[in-house]
C-alpha cells in the first residue's frame, strides 16, 4: 500500500505543470552625477505599471536604498505594445559602454521564448527607435500612480553601492616644509 501510495504521488507531481511566467518588461535607472535625481524603476506586468522611486536622494546618504512603491492600471493593450516595440529594437544582450557622470539604465525584456537584458547610457544607444522606446517607458510612469508597500524589483543598479573611500592618511608628526634646491 505504501509503495502505490508513494508511486502515485511521484506521478502526480511529475505530471503537474508549471504556470508560465507572464511576460514583463523592467526599466530601471541607476546613479547619475546630479544627485537631485533619484534611481528609479518601472515595470509593465500584465495590465500593471508598478514604479518605484528612491526617497530624496541629496537629503540622505546615496546608498541607503529607501524607496517608495507605486502602481497604476495602465492595460494589457498598452503593456503589450511596449513590449512587442522594445523587443523589436532591443533583440540582442548588448551592453553600450560606459560614460561617466552619466545616469545607468538596465532594460529586462522577459517573455516565454527568452529573457533579454541589456545596460546602457542614453547617448550611447545606436538608434532613436531605441531612445524612443525608453523616453516612452518612462513617460507611461505619468498615470494616477496610486502608493503600495512594496515591489520586488530585480535590478542590480538600484542597490548598486559604491565602495567606501580610502581611510584618511595618519600621520605621526606634523607636515614639514620642504626646501626647494
Amino acid at each position: 500500500m505504501k509503495r502505490y501510495v508513494l508511486l502515485s504521488f511521484l506521478v502526480i507531481s511529475c505530471t503537474v505543470k508549471q504556470q508560465p511566467q507572464p511576460e514583463s518588461l523592467v526599466l530601471t535607472v541607476g546613479s547619475g552625477i546630479n544627485l537631485n535625481e533619484p534611481r528609479f524603476g518601472i515595470e509593465l506586468k500584465g495590465d500593471t505599471l508598478f514604479y518605484c522611486e528612491e526617497i530624496n536622494p541629496r537629503d540622505s546618504f546615496k546608498d541607503t536604498f529607501l524607496y517608495k512603491y507605486f502602481y497604476c492600471i495602465i492595460g494589457k493593450k498598452k503593456v503589450n505594445e511596449m513590449l512587442d516595440r522594445s523587443k523589436a529594437v532591443f533583440d540582442t544582450k548588448v551592453d553600450y559602454g560606459h560614460m561617466a557622470d552619466a545616469s545607468y539604465y538596465q532594460l529586462d525584456i522577459n517573455t516565454q521564448a527568452d529573457t533579454v537584458k541589456t545596460t546602457f547610457y542614453i547617448s550611447n544607444l545606436e538608434t532613436d527607435s531605441q531612445k524612443q522606446v525608453v523616453y516612452d517607458i518612462i513617460a507611461l510612469k505619468d498615470c494616477d500612480l496610486k502608493p503600495m508597500e512594496y515591489h520586488d524589483f530585480k535590478s542590480g543598479i538600484l542597490q548598486y553601492k559604491l565602495p567606501p573611500p580610502p581611510p584618511p592618511l595618519i600621520m605621526d608628526k606634523a607636515p614639514r616644509l620642504i626646501e626647494e634646491e
